[in-house]
């Protein structure tokens, strides 16, 4: 493989884009621990009976409504910039043939985290990146108007896909989230008791929901709006020059919040305005912040997480298993959510410190650097 391309140097990394990484993983676990931990499908007499149940209310409240499906499209939208840049290369000889090799190692890591974790997004997100290489020498105009058409698309699909979804009463069956065949209390019982069997058997359950055409008709809309965002914010370079505005985070979260209100008392077809427009809320917000010597100060505490996203993204995974299921601790629809928002703020204190010990010592986190070291085919430079 040719030297024409290599990785971005450390000297050369852009602060904000490894903050907003930063950010993203960090809403990415909040969630994720909802259901690593068996929460949202714990039935809801027994939340009911947990300690503090005003303050577990008030948490799921708040993570429903700003942090559910807000992060994720950071992550969209980040991974949609990050293409567009290494699209300024697509005239270098060579440049799709690596790009390709690039993105199929991804799918396959992608791949690999989705046998332990069905809720994977690397393997989407690898999987859809093929569908950017026509955009490759397109302006970031284009990008905007198609993003346009997905938004428009992606809405529709969610309106016909809720005019088939189940009554609101199938979906208490478990809780929050419809896992159909099996009762929450069997659920609780078989993977908090039931060893790797349990585990197989919750993966099984996830596949099933997870795996649909139902949910893959507004998926590939979104993925595609995310992306296309993201490589239209930064081409036009709104993202590094403009997004910091103050009144640009006050437009996004206008019409983030009016996405909320719609999405509650309209149709949940909303929904995509909600998250799309809270998303970019919060990096307008992030970017504000950096603007603030004390602000970046303060946000810079995530930059090193986000150098290491791949890394930490995999390791919160196998912490929550850990933790979590039967085949480890087995705390599996214990532990009130005050109790998990907790551990959960200590996994992201000990993936800071991790994260911030390793830079110190290699340019590259253990994922990001075998990734990095496939897509090259050569020897690549981590130690410092």
């Amino acid at each position: 493989m040719s030297n024409t391309f290599q990785p971005t140097k450390t000297k050369n990394r852009i602060e904000l884009l490894d903050v907003l990484r930063g950010v993203a993983i960090s809403g990415v676990l909040i969630v994720n621990l909802l259901y690593f931990s068996g929460y949202i499908y714990t039935p809801f007499d027994e939340l009911a009976n947990m300690s503090l149940p005003n303050v577990n209310y008030t948490l799921i409240m708040i993570i429903f409504n700003a942090f559910m499906g807000k992060f994720y499209p950071i992550l969209g939208i980040l991974f949609g910039a990050g293409i567009f840049m290494q699209f300024k290369k697509s005239k270098t000889p060579g440049f799709l043939k690596f790009f390709v090799k690039r993105m199929l190692l991804l799918l396959l890591i992608g791949a690999l985290h989705q046998l332990i974790w069905p809720g994977d997004v690397i393997l989407i997100y690898a999987l859809y990146s093929f569908l950017l290489i026509p955009f490759r020498n397109q302006k970031a105009n284009i990008y905007l108007l198609f993003a346009a058409i997905m938004l428009v698309l992606n809405f529709a699909a969610l309106y016909i896909v809720n005019m088939m979804s189940l009554s609101s009463a199938d979906v208490e069956q478990t809780a929050w989230l419809h896992l159909p065949g099996i009762s929450p209390n069997e659920l609780l019982d078989m993977v908090g008791n039931g060893g790797f069997g349990g585990f197989i058997s919750l993966l099984k359950n996830h596949f099933g929901v997870l795996w649909t055409f139902e949910r893959y008709s507004s998926l590939s809309f979104r993925i595609m709006l995310i992306f296309l965002t993201g490589g239209y914010l930064y081409g036009s370079g709104f993202l590094m020059e403009k997004a910091h505005k103050p009144k640009y985070f006050f437009i996004f979260l206008s019409i983030g919040l009016l996405g909320t209100f719609l999405c509650h008392y309209v149709s949940w077809s909303f929904k995509i305005i909600d998250n799309l427009f809270l998303a970019l809320a919060y990096i307008s917000l992030s970017a504000l912040i950096m603007k603030k010597s004390n602000g970046k100060k303060a946000l810079l505490v995530l930059a090193p997480i986000g150098r290491m996203t791949l890394t930490n993204y995999i390791m919160q995974t196998i912490i929550g298993i850990i933790l979590f299921y039967g085949i480890g601790f087995g705390l599996y629809g214990e532990l009130p959510l005050y109790q998990i928002m907790l551990v959960g703020f200590l996994i992201l204190i000990i993936q800071i410190i991790f994260s911030r010990y390793w830079l110190k010592k290699y340019n590259f986190g253990p994922v990001e650097w075998l990734w990095r070291r496939l897509s090259y085919g050569e020897p690549l430079q981590n130690k410092r």
